[in-house]
């Protein structure tokens, strides 16, 4: 992109020749049409790079995307291992106080004070 374009729109749409005798002068022609050309060529180099830039850009949100999908599915995954530990946990302590409460009632039930 070290290319500078000279030419406006303006400039392009605006340019007056001068006339001699046999009509425009065609050096005066071609040294303006060589700036336009130039400027094309400019155009023409900066549209392809930035088109291999927005390429690369677009490959590199998709690998990102791609992580972030790994990354949410990996945190789905650990989110679901936890709340089955809580769960198995939650259930085993349940599973214990019932233990202990018919134990009591096993043991304090039966006796007489």
């Amino acid at each position: 992109m070290d290319k500078v374009i000279t030419l406006s729109v303006d400039e392009i749409l605006n340019k007056e020749f001068f006339v001699d005798y046999r009509g425009y002068s065609p050096i005066e022609v071609d040294q303006f049409l060589d700036i336009v050309m130039a400027d094309y060529k400019a155009y023409d180099e900066t549209i392809a790079q930035l088109g291999e830039r927005l390429a690369e850009y677009e490959k590199t949100i998709a690998t990102l995307k791609a992580k972030l999908v790994e990354v949410e599915g990996q945190n789905m995954y650990r989110a679901n291992s936890m709340a089955q530990t809580n769960n198995m946990n939650n259930n085993s302590q349940v599973d214990i106080l019932k233990r202990i409460a018919r134990l009591e009632q096993e043991v304090f039930g039966k006796r007489n004070f």
